[in-house]
């Protein structure tokens, strides 16, 4: 019998200060499931990566019981629960709550998990809502979550200067922030403000993070929220001004973004092409798993190069790999793996075109809703208790999966497959069309200290992949 358990925190901290996580898990455990999968994320998501693996395993019929301590720990919206127990009783799986023993097969049952289920979802509601009336208190306070680089908090978690010894340097923080605002005007680039800051003072940036840093209104001394803004939500920033002492001063703030404006027209063009090159987000760093960005040679013919984007970071974040490979031997490279290895990509191909199913849906449906009726009827009866039982032998039966092969799908990918074999299909393409050719083969192309290419492939129509 296979009995899954599932179990459910809503945050780290649930699972490792107050160890909710392994109490749920030795208790299913300890009523008899033999595997137990877990979210650690809110249950009003219907993102959780293992809630949504067990309920395609239910799907699959690799399932017969599923334990859980409490409904909420499906989920914490009624209609995210509802849903999950549908699916439960449609493929004959039951469900087994430790704090609540209920059956959902029978209409009371229903009933009190949908109860459960509405109280869930009130609480979720109810604290939600009380995490907003905190938050809107604490901005009225003009209290920082993180403050940034030269800046630490007082004891009503408001913005000051850190005024504690920056050990290297024997200057406070704060001063060694006025140090490297100095740096950016003096400076060629930001990545050069890292690299110096790093050696000098062991202060760790990242370009972007420089960047990201010295715009933070913090740093002018206002105490500013919501101005980052985020997907989905259109909410306009809360300005105040003036509340502790400014790092940045009006007229640094203007020369500060001149200059980064001259160092952004200097770098890029109107016309940018940045991803819009063949293989480009699929080539990986060996060491470090990185991404490697394209950079052009100073040369006039502008050979085109990738390095990994890693090697330029400083202290620990930096990878050792200096290697610049030539982006056409990387593209070359891959299509003559793919051509070569064509016959077994196919032969792979055949293997993964089957999808295995329940073909007699119908008719389980229609027995499960007579095992339904016969369960309510909770009889001590053996007539009803042997029709009972031949009617989920029978339901077993049918639940079998088929191997079912998709013809025309196969077909058509090994058509693919063979075009994409033949080296004149490659040289035919222009620039856009390599592009998008080469994307649907290839899963990730790896390059490492040494300029070794090896690409791995992705077969079209499926989800699977494989290396040469």
């Amino acid at each position: 019998m296979r009995v899954y358990g599932y179990a459910r925190v809503s945050t780290q901290e649930q699972a490792e200060e107050f160890d909710a996580l392994n109490q749920q898990i030795a208790r299913l455990k300890g009523a008899g499931a033999t595997e137990v999968l877990i979210d650690i994320e809110s249950g009003r998501s219907d993102a959780r990566k293992q809630f949504n693996e067990l309920l395609k395993l239910v799907q699959q019929n690799q399932v017969n019981e599923i334990i859980i301590t409490r409904v909420d720990r499906l989920g914490r919206s009624v209609i995210t629960i509802h849903k999950a127990i549908e699916i439960f009783v449609k493929h004959n799986v039951n469900l087994r709550v430790l704090d609540a023993p209920v059956d959902p097969n029978s209409p009371f049952g229903w009933f009190s998990i949908n109860q459960m289920s509405g109280l869930a979802e009130f609480e979720s509601r109810l604290l939600s809502q009380r995490i907003k009336q905190g938050n809107e208190y604490f901005r009225q306070q003009l209290k920082f979550c993180i403050p940034p680089f030269g800046y630490t908090k007082d004891e009503n978690h408001r913005l000051t200067p850190n005024q504690n010894i920056h050990e290297k340097s024997g200057k406070t923080y704060f001063e060694v922030a006025k140090i490297i605002i100095d740096l950016i005007l003096e400076m060629g680039s930001l990545k050069d403000v890292c690299d110096y800051i790093y050696t000098e003072y062991e202060v760790v940036f990242s370009v972007s993070g420089l960047r990201d840093w010295v715009k933070n209104l913090a740093l002018q001394g206002h105490t500013a929220y919501f101005v980052k803004r985020k997907k989905g939500i259109n909410r306009e920033p809360i300005i105040n001004f003036n509340t502790h002492e400014a790092l940045i001063t009006p007229a640094t703030l203007d020369a500060i973004q001149r200059k980064l404006s001259a160092n952004r027209k200097y770098r890029s063009s109107a016309k940018s092409t940045r991803g819009k090159y063949p293989l480009a987000g699929l080539i990986k760093c060996v060491h470090c798993g990185g991404s490697m960005y394209r950079n052009f040679s100073r040369h006039k013919t502008r050979t085109e190069y990738m390095r990994c984007v890693n090697y330029s970071k400083p202290g620990k974040y930096r990878c050792e790999n200096s290697k610049c490979t030539r982006l056409r031997e990387i593209i070359a490279q891959t299509i003559a793996d793919l051509c070569k290895n064509a016959p077994k990509l196919i032969g792979h191909l055949e293997n993964q075109s089957g999808t295995t199913e329940v073909v007699n849906t119908k008719e389980i449906e229609k027995l499960t809703n007579e095992l339904s009726v016969l369960r309510g009827l909770c009889s001590s009866n053996p007539d009803i208790i042997e029709a009972i039982t031949k009617i989920e032998a029978t339901i077993n039966t049918l639940s079998t999966p088929t191997r079912i092969v998709d013809r025309d799908g196969f077909e058509n990918a090994k058509r693919k497959i063979a075009i994409a074999s033949q080296a004149t299909f490659w040289e035919s393409l222009d620039e856009e069309e390599l592009q998008a050719a080469l994307f649907e083969f290839v899963d990730k192309v790896e390059v490492d200290s040494s300029g070794t290419i090896t690409p791995s492939f992705k077969l079209p129509l499926t989800l699977s992949s494989m290396r040469p």
